[in-house]
C-alpha cells in the first residue's frame, strides 16, 4: 500500500520570513536554547515568527526543535529567531543540563557513602 504523493508546503519555507531586515545577532547554533520574554509580538512580525512564539509561550525549545515543530529549515528558524531576539520577545540561552551545572553549595559525598555505594554494586554481581 502506497502512502500517495507526498504533500507540498503552500507557502515556500523561504519566504517565511517576508525579506525582513537582517537581524543584527545570527550566531545562534542548532542547540541554542531559545525562551519567549512574554513581549506580544508586533504587527511587524510575519505569521512564521509569531507561530515560532506561540510554539515557545509552553517553554524553551532549541532552534532546531522549532525547525522540526514548525517544518521550517534550521537556517530559516535561526533568521526568525535573530529578528525576533533584536526585537526582545524571544531570549537565548546556551543549552546547560541541570547535572552538568555546578553547584558550590552542594555537599561532596562522603568516602564511607561512595565505599557502601561500591559494596553495593558489586554485591549485585
Amino acid at each position: 500500500m502506497s502512502r500517495g504523493p507526498a504533500r507540498r508546503r503552500m507557502v515556500p519555507s523561504y519566504l517565511a520570513a517576508q525579506g525582513g531586515v537582517t537581524p543584527t545577532v545570527f550566531s545562534l547554533q542548532p542547540l541554542t536554547a531559545l525562551r519567549a520574554t512574554g513581549l506580544p509580538p508586533g504587527p511587524a512580525h510575519t505569521p512564521g515568527q509569531q507561530r515560532l512564539l506561540d510554539l515557545l509561550s509552553g517553554g524553551a525549545l532549541s532552534v532546531s526543535e522549532t525547525a522540526a515543530y514548525l517544518d521550517l529549515p534550521v537556517s530559516m528558524c535561526r533568521l526568525l529567531a535573530a529578528q525576533l531576539i533584536d526585537d526582545g520577545c524571544l531570549r537565548a540561552e546556551v543549552p546547560l543540563p541541570d547535572a552538568l551545572a555546578p553547584d558550590e553549595t552542594a555537599p561532596r559525598p562522603s568516602a564511607g557513602l561512595l565505599k557502601e555505594v561500591l559494596n553495593g554494586l558489586l554485591s549485585l554481581r
